[in-house]
């Protein structure tokens, strides 16, 4: 499942200019397509008969699934790595301006063009007008403005200046300018969207006065990786100033197929990556792929092949202590392999070092995510299978006989009508808040271990010492920016948490359905086999109720800074950090506390309801089950051609199989 798109994934076209995929891309495809054909073919096999309702249309959907074979790539890192010349490379053209401005950063989805749009066609739609104030306000609060105002805050903007901005606030500050200056041309386009041309998507992606009202930007774009089902998504850079991309990232990062993470090779592990990747590293073990990629991008700059391979060694072992084991890293040059695919050069394209990655990628993309699409697909035939096997030992019986288990069934309502009703008030929520608890507990104590590791990085004499803006500003940028960033890791710990307590509940409820299952099948004589794996997806719940920016006040602390030489060698800053200890305490407990009691609320209604949704299923299955049987004729005719429909289904069950291995 991918996060809620800005507009549907178009079907797959023929294949359009750029550079070709390695062969094993259309065998993938041939494989989902052929699987597709088989449950297609089983569902219109036993469609006629109203006992395996419910499983035909598990089986149309899950073909309709197959025949898209659509592919979510995501890529992830901080600003200038090279995510955009990266796309640029396994694109094999220029497509995405290579030099964004680090302030802001839309969602960018690169995808085959849907009907009735052409080929480098774009889709920009911009900020709500509500969105758009929000980052304005925040940045305000970033630089010490006081509250933001809507009417004055342009001529407010319009006064600052560059020298008199403390380093903490700059980003923020070209971000104010950016839209101060095009605040006329765009205030009228918020909350709309705008169909153009290629050239003007490349200017709302490189020009800071336009691509800072933009909230998403699909470009329409023919070439054979698109044409294959998969889209790429650039995503905000990991240090983006903008709170809610927070969570944008982590939708893609928890719903994509493939996880792209790009680090530059001149600084190929800074502050953002370590914190991002540590953030990838509680996450990892949730997904049911390890679809994770690591690209050191500029490899080309190394001097020589020994000191690519310390770059790389060096990145592995950050990797593995940001808690990612058996780390996929690969160092290319996207510029060198951009060229190379431009001018198809296959030499050149070797030397990028990009041809080892599309090895693996494709590998990964057409073997194991195909074979896991595969083996869900066919786990739904052989429950329908066996379904229709069931219904074959029905079809022997006589009229008495099935007279006689008409009535059983009749009886065996009962139970079945207790059993769901059982089923649905079962929630284990104690082990659920057991769980949940002990999750947050060892988040609060990792996020009072790096509120000390983030206060010697933004009380330090780098950001305080210099000359830029008034002594109180220079406190007050870094003040809200340690809490800022503070507020960050705990949205993520949060965001961790949730993932954790998402498939705690998915295993939770599996042997708790399937428990309940195997009690009631010993209870009755005669029973379907159920279908048992319809449930709905999870969102990740919202739980920041209010940032960490807001709950302690720089004014209340500024008297610890009367100067840098005091606070740096007068023991200032140690005065400070023992003052905020307790009140940070506190603040984070409350945060966590509060989050925490939203989590355990939030998935325990989700259990509640996820279960309400299989015993309502496993009620529609058994009723289709009995209008079944009631409507038997049980003559030679009708015996006849089911088994023939039967041994076709069998028949497409095998050739799953095979697609499969």
């Amino acid at each position: 499942r991918q996060p809620q798109a800005p507009t549907p994934v178009p079907q797959p076209r023929a294949a359009g200019a750029g550079t070709a995929l390695p062969a094993t891309d259309a065998t993938g495809r041939q494989r989902l397509h052929a699987a597709a054909a088989q449950l297609a073919a089983a569902a219109e096999a036993l469609a006629p008969y109203p006992a395996f309702g419910s499983g035909v249309r598990e089986l149309r959907a899950r073909a309709a699934q197959l025949r898209e074979g659509r592919y979510t790539i995501a890529l992830f890192g901080a600003f200038s790595a090279g995510k955009s010349s990266f796309a640029n490379a396994l694109l094999g053209e220029l497509v995405l301006p290579v030099s964004p401005h680090p302030t802001t950063a839309a969602i960018t989805r690169i995808v085959a063009p849907p009907s009735g749009r052409a080929h480098k066609e774009a889709c920009i739609a911009f900020k709500s007008a509500e969105a758009m104030q929000a980052d304005l306000a925040h940045s305000y609060e970033a630089l010490q403005l006081g509250k933001w105002k809507a009417n004055r805050w342009r001529e407010e903007v319009a006064r600052l200046k560059p020298e008199e901005i403390p380093a903490p606030g700059r980003t923020h500050y070209t971000f104010l300018k950016a839209a101060a200056s095009q605040w006329e041309a765009h205030e009228g386009k918020l909350g709309t969207q705008q169909l153009t041309d290629i050239e003007e998507f490349a200017a709302y992606a490189a020009q800071e006065g336009k691509a800072c009202f933009v909230e998403w930007m699909d470009l329409y774009y023919s070439c054979p990786l698109t044409e294959q089902g998969l889209t790429i998504v650039d995503t905000p850079g990991a240090d983006s100033i903008h709170a809610r991309h927070t969570g944008v990232t982590f939708e893609y990062m928890k719903q994509c197929d493939a996880l792209l993470y790009v680090t530059y090779y001149n600084h190929a592990f800074s502050r953002v990556d370590r914190q991002f990747l540590t953030h990838l590293g509680r996450v990892k073990g949730s997904f049911a792929l390890d679809k994770m990629f690591f690209i050191v991008n500029a490899a080309d700059l190394a001097s020589s092949s020994q000191e690519l391979d310390e770059v790389t060694g060096y990145v592995k072992e950050g990797l593995i202590r940001a808690g990612i084991t058996e780390p996929q890293v690969f160092a290319l040059s996207s510029k060198l392999a951009r060229q190379a695919k431009e001018r198809g050069d296959s030499s050149l394209l070797d030397a990028s070092g990009l041809t080892v990655f599309e090895q693996t990628f494709y590998t990964f993309i057409n073997r194991q995510l195909t074979h896991l699409a595969l083996e869900s697909a066919s786990r739904e035939l052989q429950t329908v299978l066996a379904q229709a096997k069931e219904w074959q030992l029905a079809l022997q019986h006589s009229r008495e006989q099935r007279e006689e288990k008409l009535a059983r069934l009749q009886e065996d309502s009962k139970a079945v009508s207790a059993f769901t009703a059982k089923l649905a008030r079962g929630i284990r929520l104690p082990e659920l808040r057991q769980e949940a608890e002990e999750l947050l507990f060892h988040a609060r104590n990792r996020l009072k271990l790096y509120a000390g590791d983030l206060f010697q990085e933004f009380f330090h004499p780098s950001l305080l010492s210099e000359e830029a803006g008034s002594k109180r500003a220079r406190f007050g940028a870094s003040f809200h920016g340690w809490l800022s960033q503070l507020s960050i890791e705990l949205e993520r710990e949060l965001q961790a948490t949730s993932l954790r307590l998402e498939k705690k509940c998915e295993s939770l409820m599996s042997s708790h359905i399937q428990g309940g299952l195997d009690e009631l099948i010993l209870e009755l004589e005669d029973a379907p086999v159920f279908i048992t794996e319809h449930r709905s997806p999870w969102d990740t719940p919202s739980l920041m109720k209010r940032r960490l920016e807001h709950s302690l006040a720089a004014a209340d602390y500024d008297s610890y800074f009367k100067s840098s030489k005091l606070f740096f060698e007068g023991g200032g800053r140690r005065e400070l950090r023992q003052a905020l200890e307790q009140p940070l305490a506190v603040v984070l407990q409350d945060a966590v506390e509060e989050a925490g009691q939203g989590l355990i609320e939030y998935y325990a209604q989700g259990y509640s309801r996820r279960l309400r949704e299989v015993t309502a299923f496993i009620e529609v299955q058994w009723n289709e089950w009995m209008t079944g049987i009631q409507t038997l004729s049980g003559d030679e005719t009708e015996t006849r051609d089911f088994l023939q429909r039967l041994k076709q289904v069998e028949s497409f069950e095998e050739v799953v199989q095979k697609v499969i291995f």
